[in-house]
């Protein structure tokens, strides 16, 4: 019996985070993306273990989220950033183009700039460098040689 009322109260409990496309995604940034019509032409690189990473990407002090997603028509590698404070939505890579030739990445992860944000940081053999927020949308910038 009291295992029966554990796994209702589990069910049943409000946690902020929804389930969207097979992965937990914070419930803002779902709404955004299904607004946008994101789904219908992107999915996460992997459902069973999706990269996903928080962090203050455009320096408002919230937490925004990225996602490594990939692009349905040519399954091309990139992330997906959504913006906590206005919902806004920027896929970087994916098969769009980076604005350094190139329209896909694997390699990424969120690394702290100046102390007090963070840049998506990109690697492969190919190319590596930052996106980073410049008050409008994210820009690609290479590292030095």
């Amino acid at each position: 019996m009291i295992k029966s009322l554990l796994l209702i109260a589990i069910l049943v409990a409000p946690s902020g985070i929804v389930f969207g496309q097979g992965s937990p995604v914070p419930r803002w940034a779902d709404s955004a993306l299904t607004k946008t019509g994101f789904w219908a032409g992107y999915d996460y690189t992997s459902r069973l273990n999706p990269e996903v990473a928080y962090g203050d990407l455009d320096g408002d002090g919230l937490w925004d989220v990225a996602f490594g997603i990939v692009d349905k028509g040519g399954r091309r590698h990139g992330v997906v950033i959504v913006n906590q404070i206005d919902r806004s939505v920027h896929i970087l890579g994916a098969g769009q183009p980076l604005g350094n030739g190139r329209n896909e990445f694997a390699n990424w992860g969120l690394a702290e700039l100046l102390g007090y944000r963070a840049g998506v940081r990109v690697w492969d053999r190919r190319l590596s460098g930052w996106f980073v927020w410049n008050g409008r949308t994210y820009a690609w910038v290479p590292d030095s040689e």
